[in-house]
């Protein structure tokens, strides 16, 4: 199993999602920023290296949101969902990825990766509890 960490940055009822470019497996597809979590590192570590790689941002703070596990046909995959809570910096696709704030109907007119739609309905969770 691999695993690998998720960041949530939503701002105005909005999330960061980015396309995976080409060349990349799943090219066209979006998803959330983040990536494997190396053996040495914990998963706030892994966090914090991967959307400073691939978005040019530090993460001030973040908390552990909940994890899932997708199996693909080629692999089977951990994903540790973190809430971004303050960041600095304006994230860039650094890694040649587009970058898109959505709201949650736009994100579903996305093709994302199967594996992210269980986080699409926690987002959906989120979101209602900040309108209560």
């Amino acid at each position: 199993m691999i695993r690998t960490v998720v960041g949530i940055l939503a701002r105005a009822e909005k999330v960061l999602v980015g396309q995976r470019p080409e060349g990349k497996p799943y090219s066209g597809y979006w998803e959330f920023p983040g990536g494997k979590i190396e053996p040495d590192e914990t998963a706030i570590d892994a966090l914090r290296r991967e959307l400073q790689e691939e978005l040019d941002i530090t993460v001030i703070s973040a908390q552990p949101w909940f994890e899932h596990t997708h199996t693909y046909p080629d692999k089977t995959v951990l994903l540790e969902m973190w809430r971004v809570t303050a960041f600095s910096g304006e994230p860039l696709g650094k890694e040649n990825q587009l970058l898109r704030w959505v709201t949650l109907p736009e994100m579903l007119e996305l093709r994302l990766l199967e594996g992210n739609w269980p986080i699409i309905k926690k987002i959906k969770t989120l979101f209602s509890q900040q309108e209560d």
